[in-house]
């Protein structure tokens, strides 16, 4: 319910100035929260909505133990000077968005293949 109500505000907020604040990256993380709730996830075009396009995206593959390899895609919003770093993995953002100047989670190495056994 709470998301139906700040989804029309999400969609004011690329007018309103730099598109890139900690309260946009609140506003994702609150769809990411609501989205674990629910067992979905938070797709490339819903994060897109709330932050606009991304100043760099980094493309890589990750291969299942069912030897299906999935897309993976780093998303790069810079400003002022900071970075902040999305990840996503079959179009879904799979973690936090760390606020600017915060300490990320470390991410994956990409890209990410089984090694040969020996």
């Amino acid at each position: 319910m709470a998301a139906t109500l700040l989804l029309p505000l999400v969609f004011l907020l690329p007018g309103c100035g730099p598109r890139v604040t900690n309260a946009n990256i609140d506003a994702v993380n609150r769809e990411y929260e609501a989205a674990e709730k629910t067992g979905t996830a938070v797709t490339l075009k819903e994060v897109e909505s709330i932050l606009g396009q991304p100043t760099r995206v980094v493309a890589f593959p990750i291969e299942k133990p069912s030897v299906k390899e999935l897309p993976g895609a780093r998303y790069y919003y810079e400003q002022g000077g900071h970075t902040v770093e999305l990840l996503f993995i079959d179009g879904k953002l799979i973690r936090r968005v760390p606020h600017f100047g915060e300490k990320e989670a470390p991410t994956i190495s990409a890209p990410l293949r089984k090694r040969p056994a020996k």
